[in-house]
């Protein structure tokens, strides 16, 4: 979702801007499989606010919405029982800005994890043990579906990570002798 509406608007009167933003990505159909929604680290929590914001958002088909916020009020679990009844998923990010930051909450029918990077963010590659343990992570979710993004890109650690991701995720999934 544009940062119009998450850093600007901070999720209030944005009625328009939302409208737009779906309207622009409906071509995206049937290929959608999530709105990601990233909140600017200053944004709190406010139980009125989030409920008028997502009972707004648009619902498609089989397009989940997700949340990646910031500010450690949101990891509370008041917000996490919110997001729940909203079925907005809460991002699992790393590196975690605050405790719990690191699970995925909110809606628990998708599991939507964020890889930025540690310990530089955006640049640094993962360790092997680092992944291991993130397919550990997403393997013992509950959740129906899991979203795993790599977003430390800025020297292509990306797709690097992503590919020895899969062979970990492979290698727990392969038949053991």
């Amino acid at each position: 979702m544009p940062r119009i509406i998450t850093h600007e608007h901070h999720l209030q009167r944005c009625t328009a801007e939302v409208s737009r933003f779906y309207d622009e990505v409906e071509h995206l159909q049937p290929k959608l499989g999530a709105v990601l929604i990233q909140l600017p680290p200053d944004l709190e929590y406010d139980a009125t606010a989030v409920r008028s914001f997502f009972k707004a958002v648009p619902r498609w088909a089989g397009v989940a919405v997700t949340c990646e916020p910031r500010h450690r009020s949101w990891f509370t679990v008041g917000a996490d029982r919110a997001l729940q009844r909203l079925e907005v998923s809460r991002v699992a990010a790393d590196p975690a800005r605050c405790p719990d930051a690191d699970r995925p909450g909110g809606w628990s029918r998708i599991a939507y994890f964020r890889w930025h990077g540690s310990p530089r963010l955006y640049y640094s590659e993962y360790s092997d043990a680092q992944l291991a343990a993130f397919a550990m992570q997403v393997e013992a979710s509950a959740a129906q579906h899991a979203w795993c993004i790599f977003d430390n890109t800025a020297h292509s650690a990306a797709w690097h990570d992503a590919l020895r991701f899969i062979a970990c995720l492979g290698a727990k999934a392969a038949p053991r002798a």
